[in-house]
């Protein structure tokens, strides 16, 4: 008997009992589509927390700060101190997924001035950084030019820092007025930096005598404007010129304090920023930095804790749809169990003809795999249609949640894995459901079964 007669004689015996195999097909698409949506809301789930998350910051960059903490798993803060230096950095440099490192340079003990045509002024936060890697953690401008690797003078305000110039010699006496128009609009900052001559300088004051101590001013040259940031502050209000330039301000003021080298803060960095090629290799790297007795901080902290609370409700919904499909194979095990009994003369029938018990054992694990084929796609196609309705209807998707952690994402998402692998799953549920059936079958007695159906 050849495979095609085989297959053949196994799909009319499926359309001899439409009601039965329809039934039993029903039973497999119920569970199919249970699954396939239980695991489309958990990967749902995941998708609008990595949205929300990203929202805060890039998931593929590791802080370090000086002055550090870590959050536990129960979710307990703890302090601690890094000692961050150029030892530190590279050795993180080694590390395998690491894109670029970005030290930041900041004095909190000392005074920066930047002046604007000799007029304004702006008492500066200024952080010094590396302008090779500033591409990298994703600076772009607003306005104005990005720094060369070699520029040394070059300037990158944030766009808040812009308001911060004024002119020392005039008296504000309407905060509001002066910086907002009578309709509540902003006024423009009043200096426009990419034209004014701009200089920086330390300074501090003799407090016996209160007159003020001004060091080098220094000019600067290329300057740039960071495209304003809503979740980044650090860009927003922070203005970043080259780290050299910021070291040897900070060793003019150290001298004139007469700070000893070993106490100099010149040489010990503020904040450490990791870059690397992926969430998976943040997430390595971090556990790495960790091992160098370095505390660390990344919003995939945030990503794994979370993930960890959702993943009880993901295994919850996993097990009600896999034992929505247990059901559903029983039922096809009964059903060919119920086939097997109908058509006993006929399996008779085939063994006395000579029809080898392979041949025979197929055509029963034929019939319950395409059972399973079939409702597993009945079951994705039911799938996509409610996954349809609960992402774009609204009243589904505000009753079960949709926009979860504030993000507009889908509730549901099934990407094409998921359903190649629920028709695959579905079809070897029905394989391994009709097994015993058809090694069952291949037991029937030849004679006794010709016997017992006369």
């Amino acid at each position: 008997m050849k495979i095609t007669d085989l297959f053949a004689l196994g799909s009319r015996n499926l359309m001899r009992r439409k009601l039965r195999t329809l039934l039993t097909v029903v039973g497999v698409m119920v569970g199919t589509t249970a699954i396939v949506m239980m695991i489309s809301l958990g990967i749902g789930m995941n998708e609008s927390l990595d949205e929300m998350i990203s929202q805060m910051g890039d998931l593929t960059v590791i802080t370090l700060n000086e002055h550090a903490y870590i959050i536990d798993k129960d979710g307990n803060y703890h302090d601690g101190q890094n000692t961050l230096n150029d030892e530190l950095v590279e050795k993180i440099k080694q590390l395998d997924g690491v894109v670029a490192v970005m030290p930041q340079l900041q004095s909190y003990n000392y005074t920066f001035k930047i002046t604007a045509n000799k007029r304004y002024e702006n008492y500066a936060s200024i952080v010094g950084v590396d302008p090779a890697v500033l591409p990298a953690f994703g600076y772009e401008l607003e306005a104005g030019s990005m720094p060369e690797p070699n520029d040394k003078y070059f300037v990158l305000f944030g766009a808040e820092t812009l308001y911060n110039f004024y002119n020392p010699k005039k008296v504000i006496r309407d905060w509001y007025k002066e910086h907002y128009y009578d309709d509540g609009t902003r006024k423009p900052p009043k200096v426009d930096v990419l034209s004014a001559r701009l200089q920086v300088f330390g300074m501090t004051w003799d407090y016996n005598t209160g007159e003020e101590k001004v060091f080098k001013k220094r000019n600067l040259k290329t300057v740039g404007v960071l495209k304003l940031d809503e979740q980044n502050w650090e860009t927003s209000y922070n203005i970043y010129m080259h780290i050299d330039l910021v070291r040897e301000m900070i060793l003019e003021q150290e001298k004139f304090a007469k700070v000893k080298s070993a106490d100099s803060t010149a040489y010990k960095y503020n904040t450490i920023k990791v870059k690397t090629a992926s969430i998976k290799d943040a997430e390595r790297v971090q556990e790495e930095i960790k091992q160098m007795g370095v505390m660390t901080y990344g919003l995939s902290d945030y990503r794994k804790q979370m993930q960890e609370q959702q993943a009880a409700t993901q295994y919850i919904l996993a097990g009600i749809g896999a034992m929505s499909l247990f059901v559903a194979a029983i039922g096809i095990a009964n059903t060919m169990i119920m086939s097997i009994y109908e058509r006993t003369r006929e399996i008779g029938v085939m063994k006395v003809l000579g029809c080898p018990l392979y041949a025979i054992r197929g055509m029963f694990l034929y019939e319950a795999s395409m059972i399973g084929f079939i409702g597993g796609i009945i079951g994705v196609g039911l799938s996509l249609g409610v996954s349809y309705m609960f992402n774009n209807v609204e009243a589904f998707s505000s009753a079960l949640g949709g926009g979860m952690y504030g993000t507009v994402t889908n509730l549901s998402v099934i990407p094409p894995w998921l359903i190649l692998m629920a028709i695959i799953f579905s079809t070897l549920v029905g394989l391994v459901s009709g097994y015993l059936p058809a090694r069952r079958a291949t037991k029937v007695s030849a004679l006794e079964a010709i016997r017992n159906d006369a």
